[in-house]
């Protein structure tokens, strides 16, 4: 916006599909399978058999967290996409033998609000009149992280990155896989494992989050509190009454993600910067070989603009406003 980047996703395959699986629920599945979502081999309702042509209309709140966080409209301030695309397609489908992918056109709509002229006059007077007053925008950033490989031990300990205070995490979600499916058309890069796993404990600097271990044991099928954790996801986030998680607990115990919620943290926290660690424990002398480890990191982010001369301002300088 107005020449700043104020939202970027990195890996969009995985973040979006990291993303989708605690956002939604059993009633948006129907839309989500016109984009491709949950397809197989039994299942191809996208893609026209004798012309092997598909098409797909998604919102880009499915995409990037200041479309999903901030739906008002925006004035007088110039939008741009930019799609960076992958050197390979084998992320995007699965078979027995590789594939062409040919993208004959890609559009970008945006909803345009045309006032009449009169409303044109009463929106120019008033910022004329506040000619220095700025629009403030808060929405969340979507942030993925990944570990090559954890190492195998009975423990390992991550350290994600150091941040600023602002964009300390509100929630981390984490998903392992084995590293086989990354390029591999027989392989489903949609589908992670618990690897094993028994706790997995976030560090922002000396905070823990979560506070209790969870000593989790998928082969006994001792885990309801990660699934827990994974349902409360959505009150928690969009502070809805109820959650509609996407999986059952036995769907998830094939497919899981670990979600720590650190949303409250104390005053302490408002340090200048923060280290964020993960540490990973298993039951098992070792976690398996070839695996690796993604973090997706959900925090807030600001910033504000002038309808007047189209400038932006980013991060801490909203916090001071």
């Amino acid at each position: 916006m107005g020449g700043e980047q104020v939202s970027m996703v990195r890996k969009p395959g995985i973040t979006t599909t990291m993303k989708t699986m605690i956002s939604y629920g059993a009633s948006n599945v129907k839309f989500l399978e016109t984009v491709g979502w949950g397809l197989c081999d039994e299942k191809q309702v996208i893609l026209d058999q004798s012309t092997h042509i598909f098409s797909g209309k998604l919102p880009l709140k499915y995409l990037m967290g200041f479309a999903e966080d901030y739906n008002k409209g925006i004035l007088n301030i110039k939008q741009e996409l930019i799609l960076i695309i992958a050197r390979s397609f084998k992320n995007s489908y699965m078979g027995d033998c590789d594939a062409d992918i040919e993208l004959n056109k890609i559009e970008w709509r945006i909803r345009h609000v045309m006032p009449s002229d009169k409303q044109k006059l009463k929106l120019l007077n008033r910022l004329n009149k506040n000619a220095t007053a700025k629009v403030k925008i808060a929405y969340r950033m979507w942030d993925l992280y990944e570990l090559p490989t954890i190492r195998e031990t009975a423990s390992d300990i991550w350290a994600v990155k150091t941040t600023s205070s602002l964009e300390r995490p509100r929630y981390v979600i984490i998903g392992f896989q084995h590293t086989d499916h990354t390029d591999n058309v027989s392989k489903d890069i949609t589908k992670f494992i618990h690897a094993g796993v028994n706790n997995i404990r976030l560090y922002l600097n000396s905070e823990v989050y979560p506070y209790e271990r969870w000593n989790l044991d998928f082969d006994k099928k001792l885990d309801a509190i990660a699934y827990y954790a994974y349902d409360n996801f959505q009150r928690s986030y969009y502070g809805k009454d109820m959650g509609e998680p996407m999986m059952s607990i036995e769907e998830f115990r094939k497919n899981p993600l670990f979600i720590i919620d650190c949303y409250h943290q104390p005053d302490a926290m408002k340090a200048s910067t923060v280290d964020i660690k993960l540490e990973f424990e298993t039951r098992k002398t070792k976690f398996p070989s070839n695996t690796k480890v993604y973090a997706l990191i959900l925090h807030d982010a600001f910033l504000t603009y002038s309808a007047l001369d189209g400038s932006i301002q980013m991060g801490a300088k909203l916090m001071n406003e």
